[in-house]
């Protein structure tokens, strides 16, 4: 069950009953993440929405925030989309890494690391990698991101 809501935003997702990966992504040509986003927001069994992302402003209008359709959708690989420009950036299966223990006993806490497959080709780019933290409270299922973390993509 873990791998089915592990993906980004993601992204973004992450050992529990159902978890997402979230999306962080870095540019291929280096090794640093170009674009963080402060915020994830969601359920388990809902849609899932990155946003506080570090875009440029003369970007901003246009790529605010990126969701996910559901989380679920998001553990095998999936697609986010940025909020007014329609664009769409996607991922492959993310694979687990080691979370921060940062969520509490009353949250699971869930970790992963991938690859772009499809950027926007304007913030996002194909081949960037991205990784994430998050927090799946045990009751309700809301996601987060892990504290003092960001999504990174």
């Amino acid at each position: 069950m873990r791998r089915m809501v592990l993906a980004v935003v993601a992204i973004f997702g992450f050992a529990v009953p159902v978890s997402v990966a979230v999306v962080a992504m870095a540019p291929s040509a280096s090794a640093s993440s170009s674009l963080t986003c402060g915020k994830l927001k969601g359920t388990a069994a809902g849609s899932v929405t990155l946003s506080k992302c570090s875009v440029s402003k003369a970007n901003k209008k246009l790529y605010k925030s990126l969701t996910a359709p559901s989380a679920l959708s998001l553990a095998t690989g999936g697609t986010l989309t940025w909020s007014s420009s329609g664009k769409t950036v996607s991922f492959g299966t993310p694979v687990d890494g080691t979370p921060p223990n940062a969520c509490g006993s009353k949250a699971s806490e869930i970790s992963a690391t991938g690859t772009i497959s499809a950027g926007d080709g304007v913030v996002t780019f194909t081949g960037d990698t991205f990784s994430i933290f998050v927090c799946e409270k045990t009751k309700g299922g809301k996601l987060s991101l892990a504290p003092g973390t960001v999504a990174s993509l």
